[in-house]
């Protein structure tokens, strides 16, 4: 778009729509912030009512959805979870009126045991939260096919280095075990240390969403973030490599709720179109560290 473009970010004011916001923001697009929480520079309300916090009028020429209820949350609130992660992706594609409307899915449809799953493989979700992003899904591509929007699913794999936490540690416990050793503080694993979980960086995260929202012509409506295949062992081995003495520091107690929330998950995300994420994707854990490191 040669214009000044107009995105709406939904869950603007959360870690990962926040920081989408503020990217879309210095590439230069007039970006308006939705979320439930209150906050200067935020339109706050209900995700199933969004329609109701703008004028008829209002036009965007992308929606960024990246409200959700989180994985955790949706296991203990499962009414809470379609509310949110159906009824309010129902509600903001609506509101989007045909816009470029851009889906922040997860890794959680995947819950069936495929080590590598890419585009074409099948979801089998195994949690709340992942049929809840499945339900989305299948609202954009239903939309898609209809004729009335311009919809794009993006899936992505947990997010690292997150540097807030709601909760005790769960499936994206990584980027507590590194803030923890990094400040020379003791952290338990609720995983063993060889169990691999797919991995990729909030900066990689944020910028693949930009670019699925801004750019003209996509070579599909279903793309990955592809990811690295990390474990805990292999975190460990990045910090020391870093000369942080992370194996003294790290102890292994596995959580049997957060081995029931993983089983089956992939290891990483493939893709079928590397074309549009291979100038962005991570190379190595190590690299994460050390961007995360220098910023």
């Amino acid at each position: 778009m040669s214009r000044r473009s107009s995105v709406l970010v939904t869950g603007g004011a959360g870690f990962l729509g926040g920081r989408i916001a503020q990217a879309l923001e210095e590439g230069g697009a007039a970006v308006t912030r939705f979320d439930r929480v209150a906050a200067p520079g935020v339109v706050a309300g209900d995700i199933a009512r969004i329609a109701e916090a703008f004028p008829p009028a209002t036009r965007f020429d992308a929606v960024i959805h990246a409200a959700a209820i989180t994985t955790q949350a949706s296991e203990a609130d499962p009414d809470a979870a379609w509310v949110i992660n159906v009824e309010g992706t129902r509600a903001a594609l609506r509101l989007a009126r045909g816009a470029r409307f851009v889906l922040l899915s997860s890794i959680g449809v995947f819950g069936g045991g495929e080590a590598e799953p890419d585009e074409a493989s099948p979801p089998r979700p195994a949690s709340t939260y992942g049929m809840t992003k499945m339900v989305a899904e299948a609202l954009l591509a239903d939309a898609t096919r209809r004729g009335d929007g311009d919809a794009v699913v993006l899936r992505l794999p947990i997010s690292v280095l997150r540097t807030t936490r709601s909760g005790p540690p769960g499936a994206g416990f990584i980027s507590d075990l590194v803030a923890h050793a990094r400040r020379g503080a003791r952290f338990t694993a609720p995983l063993g240390p060889d169990h691999a979980l797919p991995i990729a960086s909030v900066r990689a995260g944020v910028a693949l969403a930009c670019r699925a929202a801004l750019m003209p012509a996509l070579p599909a409506r279903l793309l990955h973030v592809p990811s690295l295949a990390v474990s805990a062992a292999v975190a460990i081995a990045a910090l020391e490599a870093e000369g942080v003495p992370a194996r003294s520091l790290v102890d292994f107690a596995p959580d049997p709720s957060v081995e029931t929330l993983v089983a089956g998950w992939p290891r990483r995300l493939a893709t079928r179109f590397p074309a549009f994420s291979a100038d962005l994707a991570d190379a190595d854990f190590g690299a994460i560290l050390r961007v995360d490191r220098d910023a």
